[in-house]
């Protein structure tokens, strides 16, 4: 067996892996059941880890874990977005703005319904900035569970009907986070700049922008029942996460000053 015949021997079983994994997680018990220890096990379970091991919140070790999971999410969010804007780009190019919202080839006949349902899967390791903050003897946001649960259901949603509207989120989503999540590495490292309101800006921006492109949806009235609940649902929520956003904005940036 050559080295070329190996490596691609283990690369296609890590793909094989990757599948099911995938399809596991498309699985609703699991969603449910992944939201169930977020949720409810998580929190305390993490306060135990914290006290139990006298983590230090500005100490080497977890500042080390803490930039290695953000170099990691915007390293993953890069690939997510110049692997599904090409695809996305091409399938404009041969069916215009309706064969993107509408041809079915396009989630399940090209390789975006994957990266799509990778980028879902990813949701459940963005869990883990919520267990930073406790590691670091902080308490999570409303706004940031509200947010990390429901990217979640709407992303599964998104997936498990094959929607075409999800291009959105995820071409949107991907973009921003790597942008974020480059920030908050390099803010690991000591290093300040005045883009955080910008990011946070752009974060409400994608949201808008969400809403409004992916409302053609309803325009060619082409997509299934389940397709539509699973757009108005992601819709709605991100209009919660508009207000929530923006409050945040507001008390961060616009408080005067005495």
């Amino acid at each position: 067996m050559t080295a070329v015949t190996s490596i691609t021997t283990v690369t296609d079983l890590m793909a094989s892996k990757a599948d099911d994994a995938i399809d596991l997680c498309m699985d609703v018990k699991v969603l449910a059941g992944l939201l169930a220890v977020y949720l409810f096990v998580s929190k305390p379970a993490t306060v135990a880890i914290r006290d139990g091991l006298g983590v230090d919140p500005k100490g080497f070790l977890l500042k080390q874990f803490v930039f290695w999971h953000n170099v990691v999410l915007a390293v993953f969010s890069g690939v997510v977005f110049f692997k599904s804007l090409p695809i996305m780009m091409d399938v404009l190019k041969s069916g215009g703005w309706e064969g993107l919202h509408t041809d079915a080839k396009f989630f399940d006949g090209t390789d975006f319904g994957w990266w799509a349902k990778v980028f879902y899967v990813s949701k459940f390791y963005e869990f883990i900035d919520t267990w930073i903050l406790i590691l670091k003897g902080k308490e999570a946001s409303f706004l940031q569970v509200y947010h990390h649960t429901g990217i979640a259901i709407a992303m599964w949603a998104a997936c498990v009907t094959g929607s075409n509207w999800v291009v959105w989120p995820v071409v949107l989503n991907s973009f921003i986070h790597t942008l974020m999540y480059t920030y908050f590495a390099a803010a690991t490292l000591g290093c300040r700049s005045p883009l955080a309101k910008m990011l946070t800006t752009m974060q409400l921006t994608q949201f808008v922008m969400g809403i409004t492109l992916s409302s053609s949806t309803y325009v060619y009235g082409k997509a299934t029942q389940e397709q539509v609940a699973s757009l108005v649902f992601i819709q709605v929520y991100a209009v919660g996460l508009i207000y929530l956003f923006g409050q945040m904005y507001k008390n961060k940036y616009n408080k005067k000053k005495v």
